[in-house]
């Protein structure tokens, strides 16, 4: 095979064994990803129990009562006698949490502990009570 007929087959397929290697490449790294992700959740799901403080994927916080792993769900305790049913994959575990959001959950249960009264029970926190009436 001459130089030239080389350089032609070459550049012919050079380009498609590069493609199929960025093809298989980001498969490989989409599996990997995938499986940290499984694992992460799998954590999750072992850590929560009841007492856990969580916050939701939308940004309530609140306390585990209860966890069913046949429907991957749990209960969670949002205020006294309030409790609300979320699926487990919208739950974040305090600790994982950003620090800003972590010393929010932190300073509002020492608050509490202090004054050894839910924010709930203090006056004024309801809607429902209106000042000077």
């Amino acid at each position: 095979m001459s130089i030239r007929k080389w350089f032609v087959v070459v550049t012919q397929v050079l380009p498609l064994v590069i493609l199929a290697v960025l093809f298989i490449g980001m498969i490989m790294f989409n599996r990997r990803n995938r499986e940290r992700s499984a694992q992460a959740d799998r954590v999750r799901r072992e850590k929560m129990r009841p007492g856990t403080e969580v916050m939701t994927t939308s940004g309530l916080y609140a306390t585990v009562v209860s966890v069913n792993p046949a429907d991957s769900s749990a209960v969670l305790s949002i205020a006294p006698g309030v409790e609300v049913k979320w699926t487990i994959a919208a739950l974040r575990d305090v600790p994982e949490l950003p620090p800003q959001y972590r010393d929010a959950v932190l300073s509002r249960d020492e608050a509490n502990r202090e004054d050894g009264t839910a924010p709930d029970d203090r006056p004024g926190s309801r809607p429902d009570e209106t000042e000077g009436n």
